[in-house]
């Protein structure tokens, strides 16, 4: 059997939960780490941020396949717009973060940590912000929801 649109038309919904999930909960890992002085924090952040780095790549790759498959109204376009920007940020600046520990040999170091998990919260913030405008793109507008009128 041939896997068509018509037997898995839109994954991106499916999708887009791991890595918000997975990277918030890898930055609380990390305060947590630095707060208790635990380096086991730490390390179950670094493998939980590059599960949610995977995530976010592979979220972001299924929303632009599907980009092709949904009807956007027109009053939507700067919702999806705001949306799809949003979501290259936020892939990007998780994967410099990645390549960044993986420079570190997967440990930050004490005296650029503070930068690490600033740009981290923010690239996270971004993730929730892009989030937030494709809730508004499902909820709002019905976009992947409501078939197109012919």
């Amino acid at each position: 059997m041939r896997l068509t649109c018509e037997v898995m038309p839109n994954i991106h919904p499916f999708l887009v939960h791991f890595p918000v999930a997975l990277l918030t909960t890898a930055l609380s890992f990390e305060v947590l780490g630095v707060l208790l002085s635990r380096g086991e924090f730490s390390k179950a952040g670094w493998w939980i941020q590059m599960a949610g780095t995977i995530g976010i790549v592979a979220a972001v790759l299924s929303g632009l396949s599907a980009k092709s498959q949904v009807f956007i109204p027109l009053p939507a376009a700067g919702t999806f717009d705001a949306h799809q920007q949003l979501a290259f940020v936020t892939a990007g600046g998780f994967a410099a973060l990645l390549l960044w520990r993986l420079g570190m040999r997967a440990k930050i170091d004490p005296g650029r940590r503070f930068l690490y998990l600033t740009l981290f919260a923010a690239s996270l913030a971004c993730l929730w912000v892009g989030a937030w405008y494709g809730g508004e793109l499902v909820y709002r507008f019905g976009v992947g929801v409501v078939s197109p009128v012919p």
